[in-house]
């Protein structure tokens, strides 16, 4: 049982209610289900989430609470009361006993005789709401819930007034840059998008959305090749309705909720016409659409042989300021700026022509005006949201008359900068200096940050390299491809390194300090991002990558992975539409265990839509199957796993031998063990069965079970004979448990000893192999006091070593000597090595780095240095491989596994320290539930670990 939830229903038995369950966590707050004793019923109440809670954020919530305060609608879920309790704003609501239509939509597209009545509710409560002067502006499946007998509306935490003066969205200035505006983006109108006020009308788009998902199953802004096959599911009679809703311009929508709801629902009148329609109607159809289509074509429309595209821009001609002469000038300038923005994939372009009818599918507008002084030309351009919106002034642009093309290449490199301000996904202080010089280099450069925002890592990394391509002035490409070739585990070539570096003066210092980090050991490097995260608190991409650190190896020096989840939190407020930290998010708590908070990033990334990057779907399907066997229960996580493995693209991933073990970073040893089963069950794919194998391994080390995790380490060797690092496997675990437990080793160390002793001989393995099995015999030896410690260490030192195992070892002597000061000494500058690092310096070995923090925890207790202690307990929280986890064990496998017996060391010692809060019942929480099956020794310790949750008062403990 969470601590949230027993701290929830601590606070609110006072006021009369018992919480039973939680119910669901959104954006703002988590709704639990309870019971109001003084009337005996079912409530639902809403609290603000606690890592939420800011003065912002609680006067949003009140408002909210006032706002549905005002409706007594059936279609509006209503509220009973409200209040703040131990330090907690919540109200109460009416429970609503039904499923949501996202619920329902899992199953399919709904029948339309429910799809009508579902829309005519969701019309009549935005019809009240806006009678009410309250614009919702989050409308979406998820918050529509579906009763017996109607459709309620709910949370209205993003819902604000509607100003007295506007009557359409494109009346008002931006208020907002993208990106920041609140709601789904999902199901947003375009003038919310693009950071302008939203109005009823918006709130209509998004309806018309949700309608036609109900209809079809599907995004309205699914990309298809045919835009005909966009209306399949909807009925005729209704797709000229909704298409009329889903108008780009505002003000070619219904003009309110009323005149939508009407035509819509009388639509169910026709549904029998259709039936009768004779071969005179299907003529006059078929002429229709080839004089729909001439037309499409002579006014260059993309349908039905152009994709859709995100943004449409339209030009008007230019106006002159003083004769005819700049008007034809200006007229000459918009025809040239069209040609020059032709052809972008993220955008198209029409005109110029005056703004009519024809023309009020642009969401953007582009107005010039012209004056001309002599040779001397100066060019102001204006955009609106859609033809008759408040305009935002672009810099001017000045230039020679007799050097058109110039001015013309200034005019496209503004709008597209512009086009990248009001998107920019990652930083609002630009680097401009590294940016494109020309406007086609700005447009790719600007797909490549769509991409990236939306984690689509492999998309990214390619869009980088275009962009590179189409303008070699592009230092920021360069920068930022490099960055994305390291989240995908690429090697990233030192001459890109070079030239980004060799350039650095073309960068702000913010952006100078990102770039010189890597460099740097990993304190420093931890350091220097904080640096710039406290002297550019808004920059989000300092707040992103100093939590990618501290996520990643910041545990290795003793950070905890809190410090991380903290400063990604901080990066998804400054930009909440960045995917990557939701991504990163999501891990981050399910390991934490926090089922509320994961759920809520997990929305969040959700809310990106689903992403056509082969990985980014891969990296989805590996989240979601990581939250299911954290909080959801065997049955659930297998039927999760099931689906995931069903699905064609994630079945052929080349790097799919990587799942089982990564699972092991969400903290589910059981999930990594039967997804492992699956794959070792495999007879024709080798290499899943062995990652499988391995996952299986570390997976019941991890549980205490390790009678299962030799068994298996024996298979792993039986089925792969010609790989020596597989059987050089089981030795070296119980090598490393007898490291760990001291009192075992007069029964168990011959035993352990003959076995790295055989795989030691001249015949066996290869010398890196036989290396290793030297070094473990050779601490193990020493730790244990044998007098053959020396022979062993002769044996490790007869083939050159790699550092770290040489430094471990001799620090292992000086420890055993009494020196244990001036061990730790000798070994501090190998806790800032990751997983690569470790590699880069010579053949390691994945047991070496669990060995080193095992024994520097012994070696800081002996020296009394409690504190020391629990940084280095904290090792196994790094999310650290050099590789994806594909082929030989790597360090990251068997840190996860003995990460187990990190929490037990580190309960006892916050134990015999009086508990540390918090902190001791978490360690003993997790001992708990992950060794409470396990072998005999690691059963008694969970039953220990049980009896002091409860000597504690440990919430949540059992």
């Amino acid at each position: 049982m969470s601590v949230w939830l027993e701290r929830v229903r601590a606070a609110l038995a006072p006021e009369g209610y018992d919480v039973v369950r939680e119910l669901a966590s959104g954006g703002m707050g988590t709704v639990f289900l309870a019971r109001q004793r003084a009337l005996d019923r079912l409530v639902a109440i809403k609290i603000i989430r606690p890592e939420l809670h800011t003065a912002l954020a609680v006067r949003r919530f009140r408002q909210e609470a006032k706002t549905l305060a005002s409706f007594s609608h059936k279609n509006i879920v209503s509220i009973h009361d409200h209040g703040e309790t131990d330090g907690m704003p919540f109200y109460v609501m009416e429970y609503l006993e039904g499923e949501t239509l996202a619920d329902r939509l899992r199953r399919g597209p709904i029948p339309r005789a429910e799809v009508l009545s579902l829309g005519r509710d969701l019309l009549t409560a935005l019809e009240a709401a806006h009678a009410r002067g309250v614009v919702h502006r989050d409308v979406k499946p998820s918050n529509l819930f579906l009763l017996s007998d109607r459709a309620v509306l709910t949370d209205f935490g993003l819902a604000k007034g509607i100003p007295a003066d506007v009557a359409t969205t494109s009346d008002r200035e931006r208020l907002t840059m993208p990106g920041q505006a609140p709601g789904t983006p999902l199901y947003m109108a375009p003038e919310q998008q693009f950071g302008f006020e939203a109005t009823p009308l918006s709130d209509l788009y998004s309806a018309a959305l949700v309608i036609y998902e109900a209809y079809t199953g599907r995004y309205w802004r699914d990309r298809q090749r045919r835009t005909w096959r966009r209306w399949r599911g909807v009925p005729r009679p209704v797709r000229g309705i909704l298409r009329r809703a889903l108008s780009e311009p505002p003000e070619d929508r219904w003009s309110d909720a009323v005149s939508f709801r009407g035509p819509f629902w009388h639509s169910r009148e026709h549904k029998y016409q259709w039936r009768t329609v004779g071969l005179t109607a299907l003529g006059l159809a078929v002429g229709a659409w080839l004089a729909f289509w001439l037309f499409q074509q002579h006014q260059e429309e993309r349908w039905p042989f152009k994709p859709p595209v995100a943004l449409r821009i339209q030009v008007e001609p230019f106006q002159g300021s003083d004769g005819a002469g700049s008007g034809r000038l200006g007229d000459s300038l918009a025809q040239r700026l069209v040609l020059s923005l032709t052809g972008y994939p993220d955008f198209s372009v029409d005109g110029p022509r005056p703004a009519s009818v024809l023309s009020t599918s642009a969401t953007i507008v582009l107005r010039g005006a012209v004056r001309v002084t002599g040779d001397s030309l100066r060019v102001d351009i204006e955009a609106r949201s859609g033809t008759r919106g408040t305009g935002v002034t672009l810099a001017p642009v000045r230039g020679a008359v007799r050097r058109l093309d110039l001015v013309v290449d200034s005019l496209a490199y503004a709008v597209v900068r512009w086009i990248w301000d009001r998107e920019n996904p990652l930083d609002p202080s630009l680097p401009v200096a590294a940016l494109p010089k020309t406007a086609r280099g700005l447009a790719a450069w600007l797909r490549a940050e769509r991409l990236l925002a939306q984690a689509q890592w492999v998309a990214a990394d390619v869009a980088y390299q275009a962009a590179e391509a189409v303008d070699s002035t592009c230092l920021l490409c360069i920068w930022r491809d490099a960055e994305v070739q390291q989240w995908l585990a690429k090697e990233v070539d030192p001459s890109v390194t070079a030239r980004y570096l060799k350039n650095i003066d073309s960068f702000p210092p913010q952006y100078r300090i990102l770039m010189r980090a890597p460099a740097l050991p990993e304190r420093a490097r931890l350091e220097a991002l904080k640096v710039a995260t406290v002297r550019w608190r808004g920059f989000s991409l300092a707040w992103f990558m100093r939590g990618d650190e501290l996520y990643h190896r910041g545990p290795l020096v003793g950070h905890a992975r809190s410090e991380a989840i903290e400063a990604f939190q901080k990066a998804a407020q400054l930009r909440p539409d960045f995917a990557p930290a939701w991504e990163h998010l999501t891990w981050a708590h399910t390991a934490e265990g926090d089922s509320a908070a994961a759920a809520a990033a997990l929305e969040s990334l959700e809310k990106s839509g689903v992403p056509p990057d082969p990985f980014a779907r891969v990296i989805r399907a590996l989240l979601t199957l990581g939250v299911a066997w954290r909080f959801h229960g065997t049955a659930e996580a297998r039927r999760v796993m099931q689906g995931t493995l069903g699905q064609r693209e994630i079945a052929a991933y080349p790097d799919l031998a990587a799942g089982p073990r990564y699972l092991m970073t969400f903290d589910v040893p059981r999930g990594a063990i039967e997804l492992g089963g699956n794959f070792a069950a495999l007879p024709n794919r080798a290499e899943l069965a062995r990652s499988g194998l391995i996952a299986q391994v570390v997976g019941y080390v991890a549980l205490g079970m390790m009678d299962s995790a030799l068994a298996r380490a024996a298979t792993l060797a039986d089925r792969f004979p010609d790989d020596p690092s597989l059987a050089l496997l089981g030795p070296e675990l119980k090598a490393t448990l007898l490291i760990v437990e001291h009192e075992d080793w007069g029964t168990k160390w011959a035993s352990v000893r003959a076995a790295l002793e055989r795989q030691n001989q001249p015949s066996a393995g290869t010398p890196q192999s036989r290396q290793r099995a030297a070094w473990i015999l050779a601490v193990l030896a020493g730790e244990l006091g044998d007098p053959n410690a020396d022979r062993y260490r002769r044996l490790f030192a007869a083939a050159p070593a790699a550092r770290p195992l040489t430094a471990v070892l001799l620090a292992s002597v000086e420890a055993a000597r009494g020196n244990r000061a001036r061990a730790l000494a000798a070994t501090d500058s190998l806790t800032q090595l990751d997983a690569s690092d470790l590699l880069a310096v010579g053949d390691s070995d994945p047991f070496s780095r669990a060995v080193l923090h095992l024994l520097r925890a012994r070696w800081q207790m002996a020296e009394g240095n409690r504190d020391a202690v629990r940084r280095e307990l904290l090792w196994y929280q790094a999310n650290d491989y050099s590789d994806y986890p594909t082929g030989d064990v790597q360090v990251g496998d068997v840190d996860a596994g003995f990460g187990t017996e990190a929490r037990w060391q580190l309960a006892r010692l916050l134990d015999a320290e009086g508990g540390r809060g918090d902190a001791a019942c978490h360690a003993y929480a997790d001992v708990q539930r992950l060794w409470s099956q396990g072998d005999a020794r690691y059963r008694a310790r969970a039953d220990t670990a049980t009896r002091r949750l409860a000597e504690l008062n440990c919430k949540g403990g059992s």
